[in-house]
């Protein structure tokens, strides 16, 4: 901890996860693509190291929580081109628009960790 909680997260990031390019100033979602069940391991770690208050984070904020389609979403594949047309005779948009995801950087988790409670980049 002598040189501060940054190179630990580096770590997590590059060798528990693979991303061997991760830098400092990488977001988990944008540039490193940790998201869905990658996330809860990612702050797992964090988790062992600085203690579960990591889980509390607002992770929703920075990365997409949920991974690939439920089993409702396949069922509905076919009925899709009905769907759609409903939708549009009733003036309704095709799709929903994405949440925006936020950048939270590797050096930002690291001076969260360092201060001991959430600070918003």
């Amino acid at each position: 901890m002598d040189d501060g909680a940054l190179p630990y997260v580096m770590w997590v990031a590059q060798i528990e996860h693979g991303c061997t390019d991760a830098a400092p100033e990488s977001a988990i979602a944008q540039d490193l693509g940790i998201y869905g069940l990658d996330i809860d391991d990612f702050a797992m770690k964090l988790a062992e190291r600085f203690g579960a208050w990591v889980f509390d984070w607002p992770w929703d904020r920075y990365t997409e929580l949920n991974e690939g389609t439920d089993v409702t979403g396949c069922l509905a594949l076919p009925f899709t081109p009905i769907i759609a047309l409903v939708r549009m005779s009733k003036g309704l948009p095709l799709r929903r628009e994405k949440q925006r995801i936020e950048r939270l950087e590797l050096r930002h988790i690291a001076r969260v960790l360092e201060a001991g409670e959430w600070i918003d980049p």
